[in-house]
């Protein structure tokens, strides 16, 4: 089937890499230089030691989104110009798969089409503007946004393949707030700190900041298993403790974060429930003053 694939970063490319071996790929970037680069030699896919080459996919630096099925990769603050597209498109269904929950509200007035909103729990490593790391095997979970969306109406959850599995979640308000909770134990921290993820399991003073954050963040969310919850933390933690957050690559590389998304929804949240939050808004105010 036809897939576009909006967002030409990690997660961009290696979707991208993966699907096109089974189906017509179209992926959306927002550089001429890139799309050229990937239509003469296709993207670069390495595998541990392993590196292999994707070239059955075109690029393009034009927003056509002509595909039945799109998957947005960009980050949240990026949205805009997409949505906006969309609203002006023809039905289709649409995988957003975007860090934090700031966002949603957006996507909820895209009623004309069939929105699916997704978590991704692999590694991936932009390596070049063609060439992309797999650095942790995972899944990318997928829920319906709009009630009464049907598994059928997201194609992409036949396409199992190996090492780039999907899985469908229906509650999508539980799957991404626990995602969002373990982005705001590790992202911020990691980039104020400028420490790999595992510093914050392996090092006791970082663990005890962790700690802080995650429990503003899990009263802002009124998640229930508190230490279930923790300890999932934690195995993320030690299971990518080499990593480099992307919120820790974007201030190393002087982009913006998405701490707006992610530190800057659970605040608003904590205010509308007059909820004291101190270490979110020192988080906050910190990586925001980073981004310069």
């Amino acid at each position: 089937m036809k897939i576009g694939i909006i967002g030409s970063g990690a997660v961009g490319l290696l979707s991208a890499a993966y699907l096109s071996k089974n189906h017509e790929v179209t992926l959306y970037t927002r550089r001429k230089e890139q799309a050229e680069l990937i239509n003469a030699g296709g993207i670069s896919l390495v595998k541990g030691n392993q590196e292999s080459i994707s070239l059955h996919l075109r690029a393009e630096d034009k927003p056509a989104y002509t595909e039945p099925l799109l998957i947005v990769t960009v980050k949240q603050y990026q949205l805009e110009d997409i949505l906006n597209a969309l609203k002006k498109s023809p039905p289709k269904t649409v995988l957003f798969l975007q860090n934090g929950m700031s966002h949603i509200p957006l996507l909820q007035t895209l009623s004309a089409h069939r929105v699916f909103v997704g978590i991704v729990e692999h590694g991936a490593l932009k390596l070049s503007d063609n060439t992309v790391k797999h650095t942790g095997f995972g899944c990318i979970k997928v829920s319906p946004l709009f009630p009464g969306e049907r598994l059928n109406e997201l194609p992409v959850l036949k396409m199992q393949m190996d090492h780039f599995p999907f899985e469908y979640i229906g509650d999508w308000k539980y799957m991404m707030s626990q995602k969002l909770l373990v982005n705001a134990c590790i992202n911020p921290l990691t980039a104020l700190l400028r420490v790999p993820n595992g510093e914050l399991a392996s090092n006791p003073m970082f663990n005890k900041m962790a700690e802080s954050v995650f429990h503003e963040a899990m009263k802002v969310l009124s998640l229930e298993k508190g230490q279930e919850e923790w300890e999932h933390v934690m195995a993320i933690c030690r299971n990518t403790a080499q990593n480099r957050s992307s919120m820790l690559k974007d201030i190393e590389e002087g982009r913006m974060t998405e701490i707006d998304g992610i530190i800057g929804y659970l605040i608003n949240q904590a205010k509308t429930e007059k909820l004291e939050v101190p270490v979110l808004h020192f988080l906050y105010q910190a990586i925001r003053g980073m981004e310069g």
